[in-house]
């Protein structure tokens, strides 16, 4: 499926999966485990939604946390935002949830991508995973330097 933005088509991969969410995180775990992670665990938004599956990787004898994002609302959003309300109030709901079923099938075929990379030593698994590396106050590295606008520590301007 494609989907166009101004001028440009953009492809959307997985947007047909009925493969329920929970089988998709089982997969992403066994992915995860069968690679090495470590201390797997699951949070859940204010609907009991997955969000983000959490992991640990030991490198150079030290643990690193990880948090990998579904973003399942930026899904639905790119695929239904901007129609009329009352297709909102009719289909709304099974919308909510393909986009659910739709973010973790692409997080798992990334993963897929991300671990065929290193495993074929094309890439290091530090290099891969960095900018989900959770730092203090649970942001992972991209959210920090995002924040501090892609400046390195100690050269913010202040």
């Amino acid at each position: 499926m494609y989907i166009f933005s101004g001028n440009m088509r953009k492809l959307i991969k997985n947007y047909t999966t009925d493969i329920p969410v929970e089988r998709t995180i089982g997969e992403i775990q066994k992915i995860l485990t069968q690679n090495g992670a470590r201390g797997i665990a699951l949070e859940y938004d204010e609907s009991g939604n997955i969000k983000d599956v959490f992991f640990k990787i030991i490198l150079n004898n030290k643990e690193l946390p990880f948090r990998l994002p579904a973003k399942a609302e930026r899904v639905y959003q790119a695929l239904w935002g901007g129609k009329e309300e009352w297709e909102y109030k009719r289909y709304g709901k099974g919308w909510r949830q393909q986009a659910e079923r739709i973010a973790w099938r692409i997080c798992k075929t990334w993963l897929e991508a991300q671990i065929t990379l290193i495993n074929l030593e094309q890439a290091k698994i530090e290099e891969v995973f960095l900018p989900y590396l959770i730092m203090p106050g649970n942001k992972t590295l991209f959210e920090t330097m995002e924040q501090n606008q892609f400046l390195l520590p100690g050269k913010h301007n202040t």
